[in-house]
């Protein structure tokens, strides 16, 4: 569905919300009416598109694609995150987006009000706006993601740790590396925006105060680029400490397995000594069954105090 929103300066919002996928109706308008290129099109409508910067020269057309968070689906980690593609052609911009992604739309609106009327380079400055809020939505999960860690390293600090634990640390790890990767592609379009808007090419003109918000964007994300790193090292370190955790509990249980198995083994021995069809030393006193008693637990006693002298208690 394509919806037209007219926003400050005469720019308008070209705004193409699908389901899931781009129609073959909305891709011919589009084409037709506004000579966007099959190229852009198939760019912004692919839902596994890296996060890229392109320009068609020849149409004078910009492409960002761009990551952001996926609203509809918390639980599954593979769609955390969705790209989103913004396209730029003269005083227009095209959001293209889908159910999952429409709410970027809601950014730029409020980025249009939150601007005066007469700002140079709007389309970029909205469209900066917009990377500041999609970067403060990848902070609040990195957040969730840190205080979800907080919550299962405290579980394994009192050692109940438990199947449940170990599943959920493996999908916050699943989660830190998605919204990573989603962030670091984000970052590098964000970088090459800058490279070139400080360059000396005259593909992107930007006053000194777009390049100032522009710069601003960057050095937020990279700040959410540095706390998803460090989110995701800690992570791991946590999942190696659970890890250690299991791996000592099962060495325990083994070593006390042990110390029964030789323990018990004592008296089978003793009594399978006196259970013989054959003469035995004092096998036919009355006090003979209080003498092996004695005899395993002395066995018992000696054994255990040798484990204990070898640190193996």
């Amino acid at each position: 569905m394509i919806k037209i929103e007219q926003l400050k300066q005469d720019i308008q919002l070209i705004d193409i919300s699908s389901k899931v996928n781009l129609d073959s109706e909305d891709r011919t308008k589009l084409i037709e009416k506004y000579n966007l290129t099959n190229e852009i099109l198939d760019y912004a409508d692919d839902e596994n598109e890296r996060a890229r910067l392109e320009f068609d020269d020849v149409n004078q057309i910009w492409l960002v694609v761009y990551y952001v968070q996926n609203e509809l689906s918390k639980e599954d980690s593979t769609k955390a995150t969705r790209p989103v593609a913004l396209v730029i052609k003269e005083n227009k911009l095209f959001l293209f987006t889908n159910k999952y992604t429409h709410y970027v739309k809601d950014y730029i609106m409020s980025a249009d009000d939150h601007f005066p009327a007469d700002i140079e380079d709007r389309i970029w400055a909205l469209m900066f706006n917009s990377f500041d809020r999609i970067s403060d939505d990848f902070s609040d999960t990195i957040n969730d993601i840190n205080n979800h860690r907080d919550r299962i390293q405290a579980h394994i600090e009192r050692r109940k740790t438990n199947y449940a634990q170990i599943i959920d640390l493996a999908n916050l790890q699943d989660s830190v590396i998605y919204v990573s990767s989603a962030i670091n592609s984000d970052y590098s379009v964000a970088r090459q925006i800058d490279t070139i808007a400080n360059s000396k090419a005259e593909t992107v003109n930007l006053t000194d105060k777009t390049k100032e918000r522009l710069h601003d964007s960057v050095v937020e994300i990279e700040q959410i680029k540095d706390e998803a790193d460090l989110a995701s090292d800690v992570i791991d370190r946590v999942s190696n400490t659970s890890n250690n955790i299991l791996d000592n509990q099962v060495n325990n249980t083994m070593k006390v397995l042990t110390i029964y198995t030789i323990v018990l083994s004592i008296p089978t021995i003793v009594s399978g000594f006196y259970g013989m069809n054959m003469g035995l030393p004092v096998a036919d006193k009355k006090w003979s069954w209080v003498l092996s008693i004695i005899i395993t637990i002395a066995m018992i006693i000696f054994v255990l105090w040798d484990l204990h002298r070898r640190n193996s208690l």
